[in-house]
């Protein structure tokens, strides 16, 4: 078996695996680089091979940084198979849809300066007729921990991943042994989606690093500063922001603000979702009841329920989203990016960070080199749309919603499944070192930091 890292080699996004078994040659994902200054040169860079030799895609989940790149591997050739879980594959064709839409106008964006300079056209990444081609290949398996063949006896499982829903480490079988990629791995004891299953043992494991190198505090922790924030926002009449991932994290939150909500512990206000994507991904999470953990269905067999009660609000347009500026404030805004590197929440940076009434929430990672880090790490004032805009609104960094598990989990993710080849991927460098210490300290377990482009033969 042969292994080229492909992407998620010391850095923490573009998760794609090349692995080469039985003649058979398998990606596990093929993800966007993002939040660097650079990320456009890195997605349009050339494939470290030929997308037209690729016989499968096995998908770990729907996020961007794992599947926003599929489009662009079919334009270039791909027709095989992409083999992912049923709430993925839905999830999957909206996030990437989004994401064409995004190209096309951020293409024709650039063209006009380009003109304007004389330069030649800038041509999108990939557009829809490029996500639709791609989606036709989506192959759902038939759930977690069955086996599907891919070729003699080598097949695939997916396993629970707890990270979000649909999420799955992926196995792959063969006569010889097996390799297990993590894809992201989930916290436990976080709402809607189930714990992480535990992994089988496995001769060779691929695990993510995200945060390798610390504890997160406990979900109870961040619950209670999230309404900390809210009842200290709200009163005084500023607008509350949460920059949030359209997936997973904005039904992780309404379901928090609808606990506060039954409790009559939240303040007169409305709760905004401004994000068109994320209403879209909420509807499909309300179709897949049957991913979701005992009490999750059982908290959303009632009415209301968290993503429909009296206090939140589902914005659709530009214009409605516009008015949320001009209207006195006192609400909470939860709208995309979760980084704050494009969608809404930029325009509503814009006017609330200035105001130390207001507040801004981050309950999801900041890669290096985005707004959202900028605000985190204390930038006293940022840029946003070519204008200098002064940071007075007040912060805070919730780490408990965290979807990915945190150094602890990790290592005895690790433990259980007791590989005898070990890789760290998805990871910054310093966290990846701190990890692979950890590591040899704890379990006494070499392992091996991926490097871009490194092919190695187990």
């Amino acid at each position: 078996m042969k292994i080229t890292f492909c992407g998620a080699a010391r850095t923490v996004t573009g998760s794609c695996h090349l692995v080469e078994v039985d003649s058979l040659r398998i990606l596990l994902d093929c993800g966007f680089f993002q939040g660097a200054r650079d990320q456009d040169a890195s997605n349009r860079a050339a494939f470290p091979f030929d997308a037209k030799s690729i016989d499968f895609v096995l998908l770990s989940h729907a996020h961007l940084d794992h599947a926003g790149l599929l489009p662009r591997l079919v334009r270039e050739g791909f027709s095989g198979r992409i083999l992912c879980t049923r709430p993925t594959a839905e999830i999957a064709r909206l996030m990437l849809a989004d994401s064409a839409h995004i190209q096309v106008e951020d293409a024709a964006y650039k063209t006009r300066k380009a003109r304007r300079r004389g330069e030649p056209a800038v041509s999108p990444l990939y557009n829809m007729d490029d996500v639709l081609r791609a989606t036709e290949l989506f192959r759902p398996v038939s759930g977690y921990g069955v086996a599907t063949e891919l070729k003699g006896k080598t097949a695939c499982v997916f396993h629970d991943a707890g990270h979000i829903l649909g999420s799955a480490c992926v196995e792959i079988r063969t006569a010889n042994g097996n390799l297990l990629f993590s894809g992201d791995l989930g916290n436990s004891h976080r709402p809607i989606v189930r714990d992480p299953s535990p992994p089988p043992r496995a001769d060779a494991v691929l695990v993510e690093s995200t945060y390798g190198d610390r504890r997160h505090r406990t979900i109870r922790e961040s619950v209670a500063e999230l309404e900390e924030a809210i009842r200290t926002v709200v009163p005084r009449g500023g607008n509350l922001l949460i920059p949030s991932f359209a997936l997973e994290r904005t039904q992780e939150v309404l379901y928090e603000m609808f606990q506060f909500y039954q409790a009559k512990r939240l303040p007169p206000c409305t709760i905004y979702v401004d994000s068109p994507l994320a209403t879209s991904t909420t509807h499909v999470f309300a179709r897949f009841l049957d991913y979701f953990d005992d009490e999750g269905r059982r908290v959303f067999a009632g009415q209301p329920n968290p993503f429909e009660f009296p206090a939140l609000d589902y914005v659709e347009t530009t214009d409605e989203s516009k008015r949320l500026n001009t209207q006195p404030g006192g609400h909470v805004i939860i709208a995309g990016s979760g980084m704050c590197n494009g969608g809404r929440i930029v325009h509503h940076l814009r006017h609330n960070l200035w105001n130390d009434k207001s507040g801004v929430v981050f309950v999801g990672f900041q890669a290096v080199g985005t707004l959202g880090r900028a605000l985190v790490d204390g930038a006293r004032s940022v840029r946003i749309f070519g204008e200098e805009v002064a940071v007075r609104a007040q912060i805070w960094t919730v780490g408990g919603f965290s979807s990915h598990a945190d150094q602890p989990a990790l290592v005895d993710w690790i433990r259980r499944a007791s590989p005898k080849h070990l890789f760290l991927v998805h990871g910054e460098p310093a966290t990846l070192q701190a990890f692979q210490d950890v590591i040899a300290r704890e379990l006494r377990i070499e392992s091996q930091i991926a490097a871009w482009k490194e092919t190695v033969t187990i």
